[in-house]
């Protein structure tokens, strides 16, 4: 498997930072799967698997919408907002947040992995 050299430069980094990321390909996406990515509070799990789909022609297109584990929901139980999809991908479910970047697209000169984990993780903030 050879991925897109900012991308392995990136997952580098990321591994380097105590992420366990899981790789595999299809036709369309490099898929990684950061397991046991931590949620934070507000939901009724602290940590889940995160799904992420990359583009091939990654870093000129970015990463759109992340997956979870499809138990998880809010502490109350109720499903977080735009998060109400279950989809089928690497053999398991996921649960399907479908949040984009308003305001701000990818912007492959500053946007990287790092970056969309970090928006990633202020979405989940912001659900509660």
């Amino acid at each position: 498997m050879t991925l897109p050299p900012k991308l392995q430069r990136e997952l580098d980094d990321l591994l380097g930072a105590s992420h366990n990321i899981e790789v595999s390909e299809d036709p369309d996406f490099i898929n990684l799967v950061f397991k046991a990515f931590q949620l934070g509070v507000g939901y009724n799990a602290t940590e889940s698997d995160l799904l992420l789909k990359i583009p091939r022609s990654y870093p000129d297109a970015g990463p759109d919408m992340f997956w979870v584990d499809p138990k998880i929901t809010l502490a109350s139980g109720q499903v977080p907002q735009s998060a109400e999809g279950i989809e089928t991908h690497l053999g398991k479910q996921w649960r399907r947040f479908s949040w984009h970047r308003q305001g701000s697209p990818w912007n492959s000169t500053i946007d990287n992995m790092q970056s969309y984990i970090e928006f990633i993780r202020r979405r989940l903030r912001e659900m509660k």
